[in-house]
């Protein structure tokens, strides 16, 4: 009778080890899974976009030297992206980052944001630190402070909204300007 009970207590012991150790793996491999999500699932460099309206005209071209897209969260991440955007007077905005979210059509700028004409001639520039363009209306916010400079004339404030198409610039508050005549 005792050898049946200690074959029944080994035999016991052994399944709870086993359990013990089969819980264990099943934590690390779903750590392991967790973060093969987090990883990019493609890579690109050198990215050229071209957008263009329901007419057949370009709407804007956007450049990136790098992107990553990953799958957790659907985000596609830019390293030094450009967008040249198409109107009556091109605007090139640039940044040090860019994060694009699914099909959300809006585009998370972050890091020495400047927008200024394409034409190298006029030397109008807006600086920020963070900013979203939204894509499909071609509208640019912020709510850091933005600061905008050119020839003789300096200005800032805190938050913007910029409406490329119809070429028009708020500042939301915290505006001071300084203006020195030629």
């Amino acid at each position: 009778m005792r050898k049946r009970y200690l074959l029944l207590i080994v035999t016991a012991l052994f399944g709870l080890m086993f359990m013990a150790v089969d819980r264990y793996t099943q934590d690390i491999t779903a750590s392991l899974t967790e973060q093969k999500v987090r990883e990019a699932d493609y890579y690109g460099e050198t990215l050229i976009s071209r957008r263009y309206d329901a007419d057949g005209s370009l709407a804007d071209t956007f450049y990136a030297a790098t992107s990553a897209h990953y799958p957790d969260g659907d985000l596609t991440v830019f390293s030094q992206p450009r967008l040249l955007v198409s109107t009556d007077k091109n605007w090139v905005l640039t940044a040090n980052e860019g994060v694009l979210q699914g099909n959300l059509q809006a585009l998370n700028l972050s890091g020495d944001i400047l927008i200024r004409p394409q034409d190298v001639s006029d030397n109008w520039q807006l600086e920020t630190s963070a900013m979203t363009y939204h894509i499909d209306r071609q509208l640019a916010e912020s709510d850091q402070p933005v600061l905008i400079t050119s020839d003789n004339t300096r200005m800032s404030g805190t938050g913007m909204l910029f409406d490329t198409q119809r070429q028009r610039l708020e500042l939301h508050s915290k505006v001071s300007t300084y203006y020195a005549p030629e």
